[in-house]
């Protein structure tokens, strides 16, 4: 058979599993296939579906990633984004969301512990997904799938009203109480690169290290400064250990909610548990910032409600708003050196952390509110 003869197989198997139309499937997965994590954790749909139905006794009308469909893709996202992350429309009941771990670092152990928060949140009347069955968590060709259930009025626009929502619930997240089992799980970086850096927040600096290394070998020599300047960066960031510490979100921004501005909901909590509580605050602050500077102050707002930093947070927050952009300015590096070209210095997240200024201005404008 032929590559385009193959490729067309796969293109109708997807169709046929998903219930998406031919060119509909044929676009997902040639979009797909771009996005830098869609291999991380691959998904054989037509399985999972006869997985899922099997396990809990239900009927799929299809199961497709939530980026698939325009209908139920997430504001701002694109098609390959949420690859592993699938709406599972049932044809009794409400729609579910299907997340399968299949990466080599994804352990089953740490899916139930996904679980566990899911419902220690549920018992603490946080707003955040809530397990869709009583037992969530089952086990397809050795990788672990969770279901939750599917949370309508898909991502809110970043407004301050919203930004101020988020930051009072991260408040509100960080002043419950540390408990054992999978709340005491080391929490807080981004999750989203197959789980190979899952852990405190300083596990962002070493995914942004074995970024720069698996192209080191392949920089041009025009990029070779800048992949310098990139590693000395991180080598000498701050990675937010020593402070105070809280049951925190791994990737803490608009992103991360879902529903209606009032009534949101946080999703996505792979990569929670226990870690220094700046790291997730500074994000959302960063995400702010990329609007005006009502954004922030929402933010900070939001945030003194319920906590108040301490004079070491407040001293470091400019260096720890540098470390999530940094992780993401090393992708960025990634994935331009691997495409044959060298990126722009001064343009996307790798411009952002060029400029030491952007972290000092969204400190000093949210430092008076966060004092209060």
């Amino acid at each position: 058979m032929t590559k385009e003869g193959s490729f067309k197989r796969a293109v109708r198997q997807r169709a046929k599993a998903t219930g998406l139309r031919y060119t509909e499937a044929r676009a997902a997965l040639e979009k797909g296939g771009t996005s830098p994590f869609a291999r991380t954790r691959p998904v054989e749909f037509a399985e999972l579906r006869a997985h899922l139905e099997t396990r809990y006794g239900i009927r799929i009308a299809s199961i497709a990633p939530i980026d698939d469909d325009p209908a139920t893709r997430p504001l701002g996202s694109w098609v390959g984004h949420y690859p592993w992350t699938l709406v599972v429309k049932r044809v009794d009941g409400t729609p579910w969301i299907a997340r399968v771990f299949s990466s080599a670092a994804d352990t089953v152990g740490r899916v139930e512990g996904d679980a566990e928060i899911l419902r220690y949140l549920a018992k603490n009347d946080f707003p955040a997904e809530r397990p869709a069955h009583d037992d969530p968590v089952s086990v397809l060709d050795g990788s672990g799938v969770i279901v939750t259930e599917y949370v309508e009025g898909g991502r809110p626009a970043a407004t301050p009203a919203v930004q101020h929502e988020l930051a009072d619930l991260l408040g509100r997240l960080h002043k419950l109480p540390l408990g054992g089992g999978a709340l005491a799980r080391d929490g807080g970086a981004e999750e989203h690169d197959g789980a190979f850096f899952a852990g405190r927040p300083k596990q962002d600096l070493a995914a942004a290290m074995s970024f720069l290394v698996s192209v080191e070998d392949t920089v041009a020599p025009e990029g070779r400064e800048l992949f310098e300047r990139l590693r000395d960066q991180v080598e000498h960031a701050d990675d937010a250990e020593g402070l105070p510490e809280a049951f925190t979100h791994g990737n803490y921004h608009a992103w991360a909610a879902v529903g209606t501005p009032g009534d949101l909901s946080i999703v996505g909590w792979a990569g929670s548990g226990r870690g220094p509580r700046l790291p997730a605050l500074a994000w959302l602050l960063t995400t702010a910032g990329e609007g005006d500077r009502e954004g922030i102050d929402a933010v900070a707002r939001g945030y003194r409600e319920h906590i108040q930093l301490t004079g070491e947070e407040v001293e470091r927050l400019p260096g720890v708003l540098a470390m999530r952009p940094l992780w993401l300015a090393c992708l960025d590096f990634r994935e331009s050196t691997r495409g044959g070209s060298t990126p722009a210095t001064d343009a996307g997240w790798i411009g952002w952390v060029a400029n030491p200024e952007n972290a000092e201005r969204i400190a000093a404008q949210a430092i008076p509110s966060l004092r209060g």
